[in-house]
């Protein structure tokens, strides 16, 4: 468990009328939630269910203020309990829930009579499946809150959390609107620890003369008004900033992309502003077009969309706005961005760049000091940073702030600080680090994973701690670095470009110190951070040192003085940058890197996952494993579906399975369908259904009795998440379920079994498979041959692996991912999906299929199976009247059911939907019209445009899928450029050139309609980036 200091070394605060100096904007809001309500109805976020709620738990479990609390699983009926709590009181009642909770409370909030009054406090926060990563998410619960109507007050910058949260109390109080919603930006506001300078005194006097200032049955903007002019707060509805003459003006939301905007364009000699959004809902018109300056040519808004959101929201409405109030001589675009957008100045910059050209930013970093600390989730010193950061709060630095990440994918579990300090007293931007000082990373494998160099300043300083010893290592020689470190050329080809300062610390002689304390290589690494971002002496730093880390140990600072004066000399070393030129003029490097940059939560906690020693697989009979079933709590023995897969599982059976193409046909594709009623499993448009195919029982008691197992016996497998666990199930079972015993091997199978060959001349034979002379026949044996895992035991009967060692070097079956065919919105208990059984004829005259089609044609109904669902890029336009474009080949035609399904039920809703092309290919339409009747009906219903169908083989000449497109280049150019038109190609990847071209032509006839050049693969590219163009080929 990681201890809070890792993420804030000033703790949560214990009283919520004194906050500390430093904290987290959450807890100032939490703070004038808990004096001001009656009861607090809390929903449990995602990952940690006390990021919204920790201090107030704690106050709440001190009676401070006597407030009623109840912490609350997020269900479909989200609202119940709060709505019959609120019967009996007459108080205020808090609501804290993450922003993908609020649709939950939909239904029972509109089913609300009575006049019952709500606070909403909700944090932006949701679970991004494609990225898999947390996000803030601001559409999600802007398109609740206005499906409720109930009114939405955010704060802009971190300096007016207190007051925005006050506000919405006090409009939840005394307004018609009864309920009031506090919208935030929930993971930086939770996760960020800074200096808190807004201290908020208006006690209940002051709103009681709030109150008597009012008139009666005042509206939402009335007690704003009158909450101003009281208080002194200036919480308008927009505030500018920028040039009061400014001819392009951004519009903004969110706290990060606010305060990113304003310090970029504030100062600049260009004539640029900035309106931030305070209140979204109700958006007042009128005060809007009162902010926009005289000289306003253009309007920029920075929108931030998801999948099942249309962005457009403040557009139609700032559209309207100017309108009707008569200034339509000015022009209004977006610029759309994805909650796993990672917001940094230079970003900022970029983005204004585009739309004012030669923009030129003033914003100065000369105030402050940025540093990035990179370091393995299970490092023993992630604390270094908070040390740190504490040690920077006991100078003269006036504004210091702390963001900690986790991400639990990249390089199996990563953590990340970023933490500034500034001499001004000034808000303190919460957005990513993109011009660290100092970075350090913890243990130098890292550089393999995260591209540490990109958010280095320029000549910055990078401490590297390297876990393998460079003692009595030729520093002087790039090919430590690359061979020995394992370092790729091209970081070091950075480390010269941003002509950086680089140290590494010998990690690893630190680490083997006889009766060392723990702490050596903490204070090694502190005391290069400080010589290195503030020039400190010894003495100076030695004392921060042990100001930050030891008082609680009682090390005085002499001992961590003499441990740095004996280790900096043998253990640190600064690396000259010319030892890396024969990297640079002797090798032609892509310095392209894929690499991240920009470090996304992916969880408020460190992968649960540990590393230990590898422990054996063991074999063991059944009386073995039914002590643990008939002793479970002594053996803490649970039953588990799928422990070895790391997915959600589900179970799910056959409702339906039938062949759509003749039995005469020479392939058999055909339409399954699955119930899935109570299992839980949902699924969205373009996502695939990952199938965890079993193996033929019969083929594997044929195996099992030729290599002499019996299959009743347990094996014992350690899980790969937790050494410490074992997952037991029968050799039968681990053979039908979890080998790929008849996939194909790779070439290290073989090698595998030269150890174990009693037969000379068959451990020959083996020995030559695996030589480079060998690589016809290793070839011919794996692509022609396509011999098994089972066939190569059976052609080398001598090499007999024990069984221990056989389930290591036999691959696990994988799961096969086939795309959805249908729309759970049309189909709720269901899904479906499209496929041909891969077959062919062997040189032995053996028919063979591919593992996971022929299994599940052959699935009867009623059968069960284990799926699970994967993510994927294809999304639906944001706008249901975007046209959509779909091009598919054979079983390509899977995901487009689902997009048609989906139109289908958009219709039925009221909305109006936009233009569908549907272009699909094969080679004969008697065999292979794969769900024509469907199309044609759909097409009658007014559903689908267009449907233009090739079928290559049915006519002399050869009609293919682009051919039939290039028939409708007009109206396509009328889909795709006027009506911003979304274009899916599904299935083999052979079309793709030829389509591709086909989307040059249209942007080409357009640019010359508009009498404009144009970089037709650029254009394509940016079509792709914004999911415009989406492939989903094979």
């Amino acid at each position: 468990m990681v201890s809070e200091f890792v993420s804030n070394p000033f703790y949560s605060p214990e009283n919520p009328k004194a906050l500390p100096t430093y904290g987290t904007p959450i807890s100032a809001i939490l703070s004038v939630l808990h004096q001001h309500a009656g009861a607090i109805f809390s929903y449990k976020a995602i990952s940690d269910s006390d990021l919204f709620d920790k201090s107030l738990k704690k106050w709440v479990t001190r009676d401070i203020n006597d407030v009623y609390f109840n912490e609350v699983d997020l269900t479909v009926n989200a609202g119940a309990a709060p709505l019959g709590y609120a019967k009996t009181s007459d108080k205020i009642t808090g609501i804290i829930t993450p922003g993908f909770g609020l649709p939950y409370f939909i239904d029972s909030f509109k089913k609300n009579v009575n006049n019952s009054r709500f606070v909403f406090n909700v944090g932006t926060l949701d679970y991004d499946k494609k990225s898999c990563s947390l996000i803030n998410d601001y559409t999600v619960p802007l398109a609740a809150a206005e499906r409720l109507g109930f009114p939405v007050i955010s704060p802009i910058n971190i300096n007016e959390v207190q007051a925005t949260s006050l506000f919405a109390i006090i409009a939840a109080k005394y307004s018609t609107s009864n309920n009031v919603i506090h919208l935030f930006d929930g993971i930086n506001l939770s996760k960020t620890v800074l200096k808190i300078q807004e201290k908020l005194t208006i006690d209940e006097q002051a709103i009681k003369e709030i109150e008597s200032h009012l008139s009666v049955n005042p509206t939402f903007e009335d007690v704003l008004d009158e909450f101003n002019e009281t208080t002194g707060q200036k919480l308008h509805n927009f505030e500018y900033f920028g040039d009061r003459h400014a001819e392009t003006v951004f519009v903004t939301y969110g706290v990060i992309e606010n305060q990113l905007f304003k310090d970029s364009i504030e100062g600049s000699l260009s004539k640029v502003g900035l309106l931030s959004i305070r209140i979204p809902l109700p958006f007042s018109k009128d005060r809007f077009v009162a902010h926009v300056p005289s000289t306003t040519k253009k309007i920029v808004i920075i929108t931030q969309y998801s999948d099942n959101t249309n962005p457009c929201f403040l557009k139609s409405q700032i559209s309207h706005a100017l309108f009707t109030s008569n200034r339509r001589s000015i022009s209004v675009s977006d610029y759309l961005y994805e909650p796993t957008f990672a917001w940094t100045p230079s970003a900022v910059s970029q983005i204004v760049s585009i739309f004012v050209p030669n923009f030129e930013s003033k914003q100065k970093f000369s105030d402050g000091k940025n540093f990035i600390f990179w370091a393995s989730d299970k490092s023993t010193n992630l604390n270094l940073a908070s040390r740190i950061i504490y040690g920077v709060s006991l100078g003269d630095t006036t504004s210091i702030s702390l963001r900690t990440k986790f991400n639990n994918i990249v390089n199996g579990g990563i953590f990340q600080a970023q933490f500034s300090a500034n001499q001004k007293d000034s808000t303190v931007s919460i957005s990513n680090i993109d011009n660290s000082d100092v970075t350090i990373v913890e243990d130098h494998s890292l550089l393999k994973s995260v591209d540490v160099v990109a958010t280095a300043k320029l000549g910055s300083t990078l401490i590297v701690l390297s876990k393998k010893t460079f003692a009595e290592k030729d520093l002087n020689n790039s090919d430590f670095f690359t061979k020995d470190l394992d370092i790729p050329e091209n970081v070091l080809v950075k480390f010269v470009e941003k002509k950086l300062n680089l140290i590494f610390i010998d990690a690893e002689v630190i680490g083997n110190i006889k009766n060392a304390s723990g702490d050596e290589l903490s204070f090694v690494t502190q005391f290069l951070f400080w010589k290195h971002a503030y020039q400190y002496d010894t003495d100076k730093a030695v004392r921060y040192i042990w100001e930050s880390s030891c008082p609680d140990k009682e090390l005085p600072a002499s001992f961590i003085e003499k441990t740095i004066l004996d280790l900096i000399d043998s253990t640190v070393i600064e690396i000259k940058l010319d030892v890396f030129e024969n990297v640079i003029i002797d090798k032609d490097i892509d310095q392209k890197s894929q690499l991240i940059a920009y470090l996304q939560d992916s969880s408020f906690t460190p992968n649960p996952s540990t590393v230990e020693s590898e422990r054996d697989i063991t074999i063991d009979s059944s009386l073995d494993i039914s002590k643990l079933l008939t002793f479970k709590e002594a053996y803490k023995t649970s039953s588990s579906l799928r422990p070895d897969l790391p997915v959600k599982n589900f179970v799910v059976k056959v409702k339906e399975n039938r062949r759509i193409t003749p039995t005469t046909y020479d392939r058999n594709i055909f339409h399954i369908e699955f119930d899935i009623s109570g299992t839980g499993l949902t699924y969205g448009i373009g996502e695939a259904l990952g199938i965890h195919a079993r193996n033929n029982e019969t083929l594997v008691n044929e195996f099992i009795e030729t290599y002499g197992l019996n299959g009743n016996d347990i094996i014992s497998v350690p899980n790969k998440d937790n050494n410490r666990l074992y997952e037991s199930r029968t050799v039968l079972q681990a053979f039908i379920e979890n080998l790929d015993i008849f996939g194909k091997p790779p070439k290290r199978f073989y090698e595998s079994l030269v150890e174990f060959a009693t037969d000379e001349n068959e451990k020959k034979r083996l020995q030559d498979l695996i030589e480079p002379a060998g690589a016809v026949d290793l070839k011919r044996y794996q692509d022609v041959e396509f011999f098994t895992y089972a066939d190569i035991l059976e052609l080398f009967p001598s090499a007999r692996p024990p069984l221990e060692k056989l389930v290591e070097v036999i691959a696990p079956l994988k799961r096969r991912e086939y795309s959805i065919a249908s729309s759970q919105k049309v189909h709720p208990n269901e899904v479906h999906l499209l496929i041909v059984v891969v077959d062919w004829v062997d040189n032995k005259g053996r028919n063979r299929f591919g593992q996971a089609s022929k299994y599940i044609s052959d699935l009867q109904v009623g059968t069960e199976l284990v799926v699970s669902v994967k993510p994927s890029v294809m999304k639906l336009p944001p706008n249901p009247e975007q046209p959509v474009i779909m091009s598919g080949l054979g079983t390509g035609l899977a995901p487009f059911k689902a997009i048609i399904e989906e139109k289908v039920w958009q219709k039925q809703q009221g909305y109006n939907i936009g233009e569908v092309y549907l272009y699909l290919g094969s080679r004969h339409k008697k065999e292979e019209y794969l769900y024509g009747e469907l199309w044609e009906a759909y097409k009658d219903a007014g559903v689908i445009t267009h449907i233009g169908a090739a079928f290559s083989r049915d006519q002399p000449e050869k009609i293919y899928i682009q051919d039939r497109i290039r028939e409708n280049l007009k109206e396509l150019k009328s889909a795709m450029i006027d009506k911003q038109g979304y274009f899916y190609l599904c299935g083999p990847t052979w079309p793709v050139p030829d389509i591709t071209a086909v989307l040059q032509d249209i942007i080409s006839a357009d640019a010359k309609d508009r009498g404009v050049k144009i970089d037709l693969n650029a254009a394509i590219e940016d079509l792709k980036d914004s999911s415009r163009y989406i492939l989903e080929v094979y």
